[in-house]
């Protein structure tokens, strides 16, 4: 893994996944003050009932501006929360998202045959096992790539001291030649 920080300059890489990321959360608040609002409401409107009955009217209009300062207070805490939780969301999403498209980008490589690629992770980057596993095998096909690489020189020298044999066959030259031709395909 290279030590080298790579910037992103996209912050939404994986728009759809990034984006159900945020909503979910962002609902998840909303649901929640929603239900803070509700059980306050529903708590202090009963003890507001009981005491507008004993006491002078006053009582009831204390209610009704406690009940919506509740709603407004909740309305404006789920505003803040939300706005704040969009952006964690967002952060964390592209902590996930900007290495799995990275990885993506890589595997692309890898399958056009590309084995010199880095593979290069920002620090605080989640996936860094993934990263490292990753780079291993593509070290691991580097080196079995160039194994093989080897051992295709090896038969076409050997091929070629074939071809040279003074007693070789016709049949067996063409053989030979299509052997080299294979190996060439290699």
């Amino acid at each position: 893994m290279s030590n080298v920080p790579i910037k992103r300059r996209n912050v939404f890489i994986n728009k759809a996944f990034q984006a159900r990321i945020i909503v979910g959360v962002f609902l998840l608040i909303l649901l929640s003050g929603l239900c803070s609002a509700a059980l306050i409401f529903w708590i202090t409107g009963s003890d507001l009932q009981a005491q507008s009955q004993t006491a002078h009217a006053n009582i009831i209009n204390a209610w009704d501006r406690l009940g919506l300062s509740i709603f407004i207070g909740n309305v404006v805490a789920i505003f803040i929360a939300g706005t704040l939780s969009v952006f964690v969301a967002l952060y964390a999403s592209h902590k996930i998202a900007g290495p799995l498209y990275r990885f993506e980008k890589l595997c692309e490589q890898v399958g056009d045959g590309d084995l010199d690629v880095l593979v290069s992770l920002r620090e605080k980057d989640q996936l860094q096992e993934l990263g490292a596993a990753f780079a291993s095998m593509v070290d691991k096909l580097r080196t079995r790539k160039n194994e093989q690489q080897a051992v295709i020189i090896k038969i076409d020298v050997q091929l070629e001291q074939l071809k040279r044999d003074q007693n070789i066959t016709g049949h067996q030259l063409s053989e030979l030649n299509e052997l080299t031709r294979l190996t060439k395909q290699l």
